[in-house]
This record gives C-alpha cells, sequence and structure tokens, in this order.
C-alpha cells in the first residue's frame, strides 16, 4: 500500500500529465525541428568543429557521455537539455529577440523562443516540485502553453500534428499511479541522477589529466561514479 505521501490524487495526476507531455511530445518536437535544421552525420561534424573553437582552457559545455550520444547519431537518444544545446549552438536558427538564454517576450512566437520556453518549462520542474503536485489551475494553464508551443513548432517541420494531438491526449487520457510516479521520478529525481553522474566523470577526467602524482592519478582513474 502507497504511503500517504505518495497517495494519487487529482493533482498528482496533474503533474504526472505534464511530466508526460515534456518528456514525450514536447522533447520529440525537439527532435523533429532538429532533424530538420541539420542530419546526423552533418551534426557530428559539426559539433567536433565548435567544440574544437572553443578556448583552449574553457571546460566544454557539454559532457563526454553526451558527446557520445550525439556522434552515434540517434536522435531518439536527445533529451531537452541536450537538444536545446545543439538547436542554440550547431544549428542556424536566429534567436528571438531577447536572446538565448533568456526568457522570451510574451508575444515573440518564433522558432528559437518556443524552444526557449520549453527549455525554462523543463528547468521549472527539474529539481524545484516540492510537493510533487500541481493544482488544476496551474495545470490548465501549463497545459494550455505546452500546447501552443508544440502545434506552433510542429506547423514549422511542417510535418503533420501527431505531437499536438499526443498533448491533447495526456490532457485527460487514464493514468494509474504507477504509471503516474513512473514519470513523475523521471522528470524530477532519475534524470537529476544522470546529470550528478555526467558531472562526475568531468571532474574525473579532469583529475586524469591533470599533472599529479602517478599514485594519486591511478587512483582517480579507479573512482566508481556508480557508488555517489
Amino acid at each position: 500500500m502507497a504511503t500517504p505521501n505518495y497517495d494519487s490524487t487529482s493533482e498528482t495526476t496533474n503533474l504526472a500529465r505534464i511530466a508526460r507531455i515534456i518528456l514525450g511530445p514536447c522533447t520529440d518536437v525537439l527532435r523533429a525541428v532538429l532533424k530538420k535544421e541539420m542530419p546526423p552525420a552533418t551534426l557530428s561534424q559539426n559539433l567536433k568543429t565548435f567544440l574544437a573553437n572553443l578556448p583552449r582552457h574553457k571546460k566544454p559545455p557539454i559532457s563526454k557521455t553526451q558527446e557520445h550520444i550525439v556522434y552515434g547519431g540517434n536522435y531518439s537518444h536527445f533529451d531537452t537539455t541536450l537538444l536545446s544545446f545543439l538547436l542554440r549552438n550547431i544549428c542556424s536558427i536566429p534567436e528571438h529577440r531577447l536572446k538565448w538564454g533568456n526568457k522570451p517576450s510574451p508575444t515573440d512566437r518564433s522558432v528559437s523562443a518556443n524552444i526557449e520556453r520549453l527549455r525554462l518549462i523543463r528547468n521549472d520542474y527539474y529539481g524545484h516540485v516540492a510537493n510533487f503536485s500541481l493544482p488544476g489551475p496551474d495545470f490548465i494553464n501549463q497545459w494550455n502553453d505546452l500546447f501552443g508551443i508544440v502545434k506552433e513548432l510542429e506547423s514549422y517541420v511542417g510535418s503533420s500534428t501527431d505531437h499536438q494531438d499526443a498533448v491533447t491526449q495526456l490532457k485527460s487520457c487514464s493514468m494509474d499511479p504507477e504509471v503516474e510516479q513512473n514519470f513523475i521520478d523521471r522528470l524530477l529525481v532519475v534524470e537529476k541522477l544522470q546529470e550528478t553522474v555526467e558531472n562526475l566523470e568531468q571532474k574525473i577526467e579532469v583529475l586524469e589529466n591533470a599533472r599529479v602524482p602517478f599514485g594519486i592519478k591511478r587512483k582517480a582513474t579507479h573512482i566508481n561514479v556508480l557508488s555517489f
């Protein structure tokens, strides 16, 4: 039996629906935009060029794990964070009026503004939801925002209405408690662990490349990130 903190309510269901929309059709429509802008082979070469042209001592903006995912060429493995980075830095999509990295003007419905909105909405939930629930009015407002963004991006891609249809379906489809908790955990918990592991990988790489005594360097190479 579930503990009271994890009992399913209409408000936890609301949050689970938003989680499914963000992790599902919102991410998929970003993948569709990336496919429109750049095929996998071109993307890999352009990423290599971008990273090679970074200032020598500047920390790379993506991890080695993310690099390998890009070089694998399977866009279905790209998450919102990686997609946002690639669309912003590797593609030639014009900036929105207030520039990349800033909240767009409400009246700006450009492609880059909508990409930025999805990034910001994703970040709002990522590690910032304390009670794992979403009141009804907030759910409706968030759903309307997400539907509008997906509809406009899908119109830009010019393929179909599959992604906006999925957003519509997820507004009211049946959700059992286990499914709800799975998507809430994926949005708020699991990806945080993944980011922590990637950060540790970057720190280990710095240790491996540092000029330190051999014995210390050797120990650093045997750190098990899964033990953290």
